[in-house]
This record gives C-alpha cells, structure tokens and sequence, in this order.
C-alpha cells in the first residue's frame, strides 16, 4: 500500500525549468500541470469542494493561494519536491510555503489510491499547518498525519489490515516513537499511517469533535502541544498513548476472527454444516410426527 507524505519545509519545491508548465486558478487554488497530462478543472473543483468542507480550519489563515504540481512522472516528482521522501510516496505538503506536489493521477491509480484522497490529504495537511503556525514544530507526527487522514475522511482498508495485524502480533509502536518521525520502509511507513489514523479517530470518538477543535485553537494561539493537549483532552501524551494501546485489543477482538481467512471461511462452513443438521433434525422431527398420526384411529372411523 502506498502512503502520503508531509514535509514541515519553508523551502519551495524545485522545477525543472526545461519544462513547459500551464496554469489553472481558481478562488483558493492554482493548478500547475504540463498540457495533455492531466486535467486540471477537476482537480481544481476537488479542492474547492474540500476547502468549503473546512471552514473551522479557512476561516483561521490568512488569505491566499494554494498551489498544486502535478508531475508527470515519479523522477519528476522525487526531484520537484526536493526533500527526503520514500519512492513509494505519491503527494507531498508545504504547509508552510501553501505548496502541494502530487504524481500524475495514472500513478496515483497504479498506487491503489484516488486522485481525491490524495489532494484531500494534502490539502488538509496545508491547511493545518497554516492553522497552527506558530506551534507546528512541537506538533508530532502521528498526530498531524492523523488529522490529515480524519480531515480528509479516508479509508484505506489495507491500514485496517496492518493495525490488526500488529495488534495480535503485539507490536504496536508507541506513539511517542511516531512523533518525530516514521518508519523509512515501506511496511513500517503502513503501521506508522494506520496508528494516527486510529489515535486521532479514538481521540474524537471518547473525547468528541469540539475537544479536537478547542486543542486546534490553543494551538493556532501558538500553545504548546504537550500543555495544550492536557488543557482540553485531560491527559497528558503518556497517558492518551497508553490508554489507546490498551483499547487496540478490546475494540479490534471481534474484528480478529473475521481479518483470519482460515478463522472466517472455518467458521463460515461451521455455520453451513450447523444449519444443515438443524434442517435434518427438523425434517426428521416432521417425519416422525406423521407416523405417529399415521399409527392413531381417526375418532371418525370409531363411530
């Protein structure tokens, strides 16, 4: 499974000025894209129609462009971004400097993802990172991709399959290791992903959608995240970290007999061979039930 990427850069991405690039604009965003490559009206109208989901997030940055580079090609993206990012990353946010690089949608598709996905997610990612600006850089890792998956509403099944795996296999990484930075391999990268998907979703689900936006506002203020986050959710990060991993087994135990192909199709044919004898025993309780009607004299024949 392919994953996105953040950068936390003031630096701009670096083009190759041997490239033609047209332009496209809208209201809040500006589409750079090489001609016959790709269409850049819905990637625009992606983008618009994901900004006016956001207005908690817009109505707290300043006014400006948001720029989206589609690469042609991944060589094209890995030198445009300019920054250390793993070959298998398909977009990649400036939060900071409102820059978006993405790979042409073919690869994008070739990744198992959705053009939509990924401009959601990086989008999300600048619109966070423009949101709390002054406190970006003490904001850990997982969390911030973990507001980038919610924001955007993704669903990756495959992180699904990976949180479960290492749930069962108890290697679950804590987050204080994700907050600096993820896992360089591939699989690693995957487990990295689906822990802030699940923290942050947990983290909304016990505490509610308002106590994610009041630590939002304590950080746009430019408060620390450690003290901001003890000030709304109530825990400190050592806590909210172990409190999560103990529910991992509680909440995703059922989900395990149905993620186990042998458990699934097992229980599966249990169930099939379990309703075949109870039809046989029914069948055979019906049957006895007309000999014994059959063995006893009508009271018409007795008269």
């Amino acid at each position: 499974m392919k994953s996105l990427v953040f950068v936390l850069l003031f630096m701009l991405p670096i083009f190759s000025a041997a490239v033609t690039w047209e332009s496209v604009e809208s209201l809040h965003f500006r589409v750079y894209y090489q001609e016959g490559t790709v269409d850049p009206m819905s990637i625009l109208q992606i983008a618009e129609d994901f900004y006016a989901e956001m207005p908690e997030l817009t109505s707290r940055i300043p006014a400006g462009i948001i720029d989206i580079w589609v690469c042609d090609t991944q060589k094209a993206f890995q030198k445009s971004v300019h920054a250390p990012i793993q070959d298998w990353a398909v977009g990649c946010a400036f939060p900071l400097s409102r820059r978006i690089v993405i790979q042409n949608p073919k690869h994008i598709a070739l990744a198992k993802l959705q053009l939509a996905q990924v401009l959601r997610h990086e989008i999300a990612h600048v619109l966070f990172g423009q949101c709390t600006r002054k406190a970006v850089k003490e904001i850990p890792l997982w969390f911030i991709e973990g507001i980038a998956i919610y924001f955007a509403d993704e669903w990756v099944p495959g992180r699904h399959e990976t949180l479960l795996k290492h749930i069962f296999s108890k290697s679950i990484l804590p987050l204080h290791e994700l907050a600096r930075g993820f896992p360089r391999s591939q699989a690693g990268a995957d487990l990295a992903y689906a822990e802030s998907q699940d923290a942050v979703r947990w983290l909304v689900e016990i505490k509610g959608r308002d106590v994610l936006f009041a630590l939002i506002t304590e950080l746009h203020a430019g408060n620390n995240f450690s003290s901001a986050f003890k000030a709304t959710v109530g825990w400190n990060l050592a806590m909210f970290d172990e409190r999560w991993r103990e529910s991992l087994t509680e909440r995703y135990r059922w989900a395990s007999l149905f993620s186990n192909s042998y458990i699934l199709w097992g229980g599966t044919g249990g169930l099939a061979l379990l309703g075949y004898l109870v039809c046989l025993h029914r069948r055979r309780r019906h049957l006895n039930k007309l000999a014994q009607q059959e063995d006893t004299v009508d009271t018409f024949f007795k008269t």
